[in-house]
This record gives C-alpha cells, sequence and structure tokens, in this order.
C-alpha cells in the first residue's frame, strides 16, 4: 500500500509540473509600444517679395517741354496771309498760338514770309521747302516791337516744334527788320540749308542760332537757351548736340 501511494504520489507531482510548465510557456509577453517617430515640423515658406520693375522711361538730354504735341502728317499746301505754308505747319503754328495766348496772330496777320518761296540770298535758301516761317513781332498796324511777347513767344513755338530764334533789326543784313524765323523740326519737305540750321554746325540742336558759318564766321550762341526736345523729335532721330 505504501508502493502505491508513492507512485500516484509521483504521477501527481509530475503531472503537476508539466502544467504548470504549460501554463508558463502560454503566458503572452508583455505588448511592446512602438516608438513613432514625429513627422518633422511643416515648414512654411517666407513670401518671396514681388519685384515691381522701374518703369522703362525715355531719357531725354534735356526736359520736355510742357505743351510737347507730334504734328500731323499732312502736307497739304495752303495759302495764310498771302504765303504758302504746309498743313502741318500751319497746326503747329495753331498749337504754338494756343500755348502763346498772346496778341501776335502767328496764324495770320503775323505771317510775314512762308514756305516755298525763294527771297534770294536773305534767307540763305532756308524757305525755299517747306515748314519755314518769318513772324513779326510788332502790334498790328504799328512800329511798336511788343519785347515783352518774344520770349513767350519762342518758348511756345519751340515747345510746339519749332527751332525759331529772334532775328533782331540789321542782324542779318543792314536793316534788317526784326521778326521770328521758324524751322518745323522734322518737315519731310525742309530745304537743305533748313535742315543745316537744325543739325548743321551752327545749327540750333548744337545750341546756335542757326547763321550761316560762311556767312556769319563762328556760331554764335543760341541766346534763348538750347533746344526744347519732345519725345516725337527724339523718335525722328533728333538729339541735343551739344
Amino acid at each position: 500500500m505504501p508502493k502505491l501511494f508513492t507512485v500516484w504520489t509521483l504521477l501527481g507531482l509530475l503531472l503537476a509540473g508539466c502544467l504548470g510548465q504549460s501554463q508558463q510557456t502560454s503566458t503572452p509577453s508583455p505588448s511592446l509600444t512602438a516608438t513613432q517617430t514625429p513627422f518633422p515640423p511643416t515648414l512654411t515658406p517666407s513670401p518671396t517679395p514681388t519685384v515691381t520693375p522701374a518703369p522703362t522711361g525715355t531719357i531725354t538730354s534735356t526736359p520736355e517741354p510742357q505743351g510737347c504735341l507730334k504734328p500731323p502728317d499732312d502736307y497739304t499746301r495752303v495759302e495764310v496771309n498771302g504765303w504758302t505754308l504746309n498743313q502741318r505747319t500751319l497746326a503747329m503754328l495753331a498749337h504754338a498760338q494756343q500755348l502763346y495766348g498772346g496778341e501776335l496772330e502767328i496764324t495770320g496777320h503775323a505771317i510775314t514770309q512762308g514756305s516755298y518761296h525763294d527771297n534770294g540770298a536773305a534767307s540763305f535758301g532756308t524757305h525755299l521747302g517747306g515748314g519755314a516761317v518769318d513772324l513779326s513781332v510788332l502790334r498790328r498796324g504799328t512800329y511798336t516791337v511788343l519785347w515783352d511777347d518774344i520770349e513767350p513767344l519762342l518758348r511756345a513755338l519751340r515747345a510746339a516744334g519749332f527751332a525759331a530764334w529772334l532775328r533782331e533789326y540789321g542782324e542779318l543784313y543792314k536793316d534788317s527788320p526784326i521778326h521770328i524765323h521758324a524751322i518745323a523740326i522734322g518737315d519731310r519737305e525742309l530745304s537743305p540749308a533748313a535742315e543745316e540750321q537744325l543739325t548743321g554746325e551752327a545749327g540750333y540742336f548744337r545750341g546756335y542760332s542757326g547763321l550761316p558759318v560762311a556767312m556769319y564766321g563762328a556760331p554764335t550762341s543760341d541766346r534763348y537757351g538750347g533746344p526744347s526736345l519732345c519725345q516725337w523729335m527724339i523718335d525722328l532721330g533728333y538729339r541735343d548736340l551739344r
């Protein structure tokens, strides 16, 4: 009887050990918490500054005068105060009249010589083609010189597109009358002598009086300042040549 007990006792102990070992191996391993790698912070790009280009301006060598206006491209010939002009020159005179605003009627009675006219050596051939005009500076019907009007009128004529100068008494020849001589810049019918008064050795765009060097010696300075340049003149190829 004691042997039997011992055997059963041993069997029970063995069985209990096996069960305990089985339960121990079936115990789940503790769960592992995954380590999460954080996403890099979202970078908000700094705004790229918008560069506004500087306006492209046209550079002129002299300030553009107030009142610049491109003349019409009309070369129809018209008669004004007994003289022939082309419509382009007359339109420029009308614009100058508005800018000037004085009593000298430069689209009418003040015209003392027009274009397409040969008066010999007195005008050096400048009136043989288009764009040339002489203007009185005397009060109508009198011999009174309107001295206070001369400079404003010259400024207006230059802004309107003329190379314009005062020719004083006796300046051209003995007893030559006082008047304003004007050449329409860019006129396609200018005589060679008129074009010379614009860009030649003694020309307007060089800061001179336009009086021919061959007759008057060295170039004489423009008493009323340098040339007035409008953009439309620059577009035609004219420049300040001083």
